[in-house]
């Protein structure tokens, strides 16, 4: 742990001064922590003492083995895992250890935030951002927490690093245990790499999170996108060599700061400073004019000429495929530092649940209350893992006047890396976003497809969404599922003078008692060989599968565009809805899901695999199908075959992130040794 102690005598004695009364550091509101980890070996120890860490004292190759067994226990809840002899690509063993799944769990991202509230961090922040001034005048004891926090912001310069403990300028990456975790990966990739660039103009730094690929001794891809703050620095950058520094490791408060959406006046390394509630230590690097962390593991310095391409990926991503190659810019390394019991940490990112999900609900829950002070009808914003962060966000949001909750999901679309987001779904203010059930039933009981579903077209789209028909492009979907107010012109009673009154159903309007199809419509579904399974989420909502002929397989996906199989997979699935629709007893199915027949409905594990599908899948322009009288929605989650024709195209379809099966098996003949005998695939995951 951090140390659980409180500030030192002599600070409390100068506190105590300041204040004019004598602070209670031990109670109450007061009560102030140190908890900057300082290093990732601390934390590291700490998760050994807690029973959270499993060694493996066997040599393990660095390419796909070692990413196998972090799968296994991120998706069986299983420890953080450290690679003591991590084998290179070459048979050499590295003198670094690789360390795995250290944040796949919820527990572990609330210990390495040293947080213990769910929403500690972004009270803080609120409380820096507008601090009640009154409260502390009267009580001035109470602002010790925040003059601390405040304190602690300012990185602090220093001379001597141990990031810089080793150092090697005549560096070679290929030496450092970097995984390659997938088959299909175009080469061996940094997945937590810190990536350090400066504005050219203000000279302020940036650190983001953007994948790093292995293309040689002295060459790594940097995968920024162009929303990316390390792409507006190379854009805005003069013509030659634009500095770039890779820091691995370091103290996990690093690696939070790196992936958090920030209010604009906040930087990464203040945040950092901010999360430990001790300054950032940072230092110049070596070869190039950046500062970088001086408590980090491992540091990659180099340039990249903004104008100098080449191509990077593919690389399995959390959206649970394969993101295509593209074209991205090149580091050309000048320099490796390190510390001198440097640990590389890395992690697998695929079909979730994965360590990144636990990693962005951690920091979605914290900096929740900063997004509430921005946003101030918002009440709860929910991220679900399974569909892979940028696909759904469930709010709750007040609704005090009509389509409040509408203004608060536009509101959120416009708010930093929001924007990416593909649906966004409003529920009302008391309800949890967090409970999946709950978010059902709204769907089912408050929506109303021709009133409460609106497409916003071609708006930015995620670069690694592979549903996109075009790159950076996307359509979004907002389905409003709250309560409708009294004042709005729906309710048909209260409304303003002079204003018509339009009313809606009266189930919509209650919220109770929704009209739905009869029991064992699933099932006469199935009977009717329309479906291949059929599963009735709620009275009004059924998801089926459905086989496509010459569809994109989850092991090759599918390259070249094939007009003919497209044309007739659009026709299948618009057959599929319309006799569906045109079935006894379905004039009140609102919600009709279709998807491949690879998911058995009936798993026990199948609704989180099927939110994966459903939104993995699925694109707005293509997917979204309506009956005659817009009443009835049909969502097309089929893998889409490659097309550029019809009404909207689809690119190339990549693969699903699958495992090796030679390694599978090499992984379960080591189990024993390794110590994984408890930990069991779940039937649910695509093998």
């Amino acid at each position: 742990m951090p140390s659980d102690t409180c500030l030192g005598v002599d600070d409390v004695k100068r506190i105590q001064r300041l204040c004019g009364r004598k602070a209670n550091l031990l109670n109450g509101e007061s009560r102030v922590w140190v908890v900057a980890w300082t290093s990732l070996g601390r934390y590291i120890d700490s998760l050994e003492r807690d029973g959270e860490l499993l060694r493996i004292t066997r040599e393990v190759d660095v390419e796909l083995e070692a990413g196998t067994i972090a799968d296994l226990l991120v998706k069986t809840g299983g420890p953080a895992v450290i690679f003591e002899k991590p084998r290179l690509p070459d048979g050499t063993i590295s003198d670094i250890p690789l360390a795995m799944n250290i944040f796949g769990s919820h527990s572990r991202t609330m210990k390495a935030l040293g947080a213990k509230g769910k929403d500690e961090i972004g009270n803080r922040l609120v409380s820096l951002m507008k601090p009640d001034i009154g409260a502390y005048l009267k009580a001035p004891w109470k602002g010790i927490p925040l003059l601390r926090d405040a304190l602690a912001l300012p990185p602090m310069v220093v001379r001597r690093a141990a990031s810089q403990q080793i150092v090697d300028l005549n560096p070679d990456v290929t030496r450092l245990p970097i995984p390659k975790c997938w088959p299909m990966d175009g080469g061996r990739y940094i997945t937590l790499p810190l990536v350090i660039t400066r504005d050219p103009q203000t000279q302020e730094h940036n650190m983001g999170m953007y994948r790093g690929q292995v293309h040689g001794p002295r060459e790594i891809g940097l995968h920024w996108q162009v929303h990316k703050h390390g792409a507006d620095h190379a854009a805005g950058h003069p013509d030659g060599k634009m500095p770039v520094a890779i820091c691995i490791g370091g103290p996990p408060e690093l690696i939070f700061s790196a992936i958090a959406p920030l209010p604009d006046n906040l930087d990464e390394y203040m945040f950092a400073g901010f999360l430990g509630r001790r300054r950032l230590r940072i230092t110049k690097a070596k070869t190039q004019n950046l500062l970088i962390p001086a408590e980090a593991d491992i540091v990659i310095e180099g340039w990249t000429d903004p104008n100098e391409t080449k191509i990077e990926g593919p690389f399995g991503d959390h959206y649970g495929f394969y993101s295509l190659p593209g074209n991205y810019p090149v580091l050309h390394v000048t320099a490796i530092t390190h510390r001198r019991n440097a640990v590389l940490p890395a992690t697998i990112v695929g079909q979730p649940p994965m360590e990144d999900g636990y990693l962005g609900e951690a920091v979605g829950a914290q900096l929740t209350p900063v997004l509430r002070f921005q946003h101030r009808d918002l009440r709860s914003l929910y991220l679900p893992l399974e569909t892979g962060f940028h696909n759904l966000a469930i709010v709750s949001s007040k609704q005090r006047y009509p389509r409040q909750g509408r203004k608060t999901a536009l509101g959120l679309l416009g708010a930093g890396q929001m924007m990416l987001m593909k649906t966004v779904m409003v529920i009302d203010e008391h309800e949890d976003p967090h409970d999946l059930e709950v978010f059902l039933d709204a769907l089912n009981n408050r929506v109303n497809p021709s009133e409460d579903v609106i497409v916003i077209e071609g708006l930015p789209g995620d670069s690694l969404d592979p549903a996109n028909p075009f790159e950076n492009i996307q359509s979004k979907i907002l389905v409003d599922a709250t309560s409708i107010p009294s004042n709005d012109p729906r309710n048909g009673e209260k409304t303003p003078l002079g204003s018509p009154v339009m009313r809606s159903p009266e189930w919509r309007v209650t919220g109770i008692d929704a009209p739905g199809v009869p029991d064992g419509f699933d099932r006469l579904v199935v009977k009717e060989g329309i479906a291949v399974q059929a599963r009735l989420l709620r009275n009004s909502m059924l998801v089926v599968t459905v086989e496509i002929e010459g569809g994109p397989g989850p092991r090759e996906g599918m390259e070249d565009p094939d007009e003919g199989l497209a044309l007739l997979q659009r026709e299948k699935v618009r057959k599929v809805a319309e006799e569906i629709w045109g079935m006894q007893g379905a004039e009140d199915l609102r919600w009709l899901f279709i998807t491949d027949d690879d998911l058995d409905l009936h798993d026990s594990g199948a609704k989180r695999r099927l939110l994966w599908q459903l939104f993995a899948r699925f694109d707005v322009d293509r997917g979204l199908l309506w009956d005659k009288d817009r009443g009835r929605i049909a969502w097309d989650a089929t893998a889409p075959i490659p097309s550029t024709g019809g009404p909207i195209p689809a690119r190339r379809w990549p693969a699903v992130t699958l495992h090796d099966p030679e390694i599978l098996e090499r992984v379960n003949k080591h189990a024993e040794e390794d110590g994984l005998l408890k930990w069991k695939w779940p039937s649910n995951v695509l093998m």
